[in-house]
């Protein structure tokens, strides 16, 4: 099973209200042909709604080129089409991780890139204890612009550790960064990750579209730490 994944906010001592929280999302696909296909036909129709929401130029080079979807530049009507637009056909599931930097002991935040791969691995062991992750298989694909290089060698090694030697609960995990700019669904897992950030954020202003997903089957219960 590959899962695709992307992160909003970070890991840090809350100075500020946009500090409190920290998301990743998790694309699980069910169908990822026809979900690339999707991807596709999106940007195709709101090409230049894109366009013009891109005043730093994420999304588009400056001649004018296409490279990749960018949540945080979105406003909330593109927000809206997005979730309209792609969650239909049951096309793919998403997970959330939660933390908020407001209950953080400091041991979790010396190391961010320790914390990092803490939280993936409790994620993954729930998901798998609760049967939303049947596979024994796990190739984890992530956008490698958030992860320092000396944290690449880590988080596999761990997890095979954790999740395969000690809790026994899948046979194999694989993880692979990649430029998000060449993965589309990375891309697709940076826009949800972004609109829960948002709507933690913004205290609750994607709440009824979010649990409309979450009545339909799209979002699985969210996971929060500390619990």
């Amino acid at each position: 099973m590959k899962l695709y994944m992307d992160e909003s906010g970070s890991i840090h001592p809350v100075t500020r209200k946009l500090n409190r929280f920290f998301v990743i999302g998790m694309m699980i696909p069910q169908n990822e042909e026809k979900l690339r296909r999707v991807y596709k036909i999106f940007v195709r129709k709101n090409f230049e709604q894109l366009k013009q929401l891109d005043i730093q130029n994420r999304m588009f080079h400056k001649n004018g080129k296409f490279m990749e979807l960018k949540g945080a530049c979105f406003d909330r009507s593109m927000k809206l089409e997005f979730l309209r637009f792609f969650c239909q056909n049951d096309l793919f599931k998403v997970g959330y991780i939660i933390l908020d930097n407001n209950k953080l002991q400091k041991k979790f935040i010396s190391n961010k890139a320790r914390t990092f791969n803490y939280l993936l691995k409790l994620f993954l062991s729930n998901a798998m204890k609760r049967k939303y992750i049947l596979d024994k298989q796990l190739f984890l694909q992530i956008d490698e612009r958030n992860v320092r290089t000396d944290s690449k060698f880590s988080l596999e090694d761990y997890l095979n550790q954790e999740l395969v030697l000690n809790l026994d609960l899948i046979e194999n995990v694989k993880v692979q960064y990649f430029d998000s700019a060449h993965n589309k669904l990375i891309q697709v897992a940076d826009v949800f990750s972004n609109i829960l950030y948002s709507n933690m954020v913004t205290h609750g202003a994607y709440k009824q579209e979010l649990a409309r997903l979450m009545r339909h089957g799209y979002l699985l219960p969210y996971f929060r730490f500390p619990m």
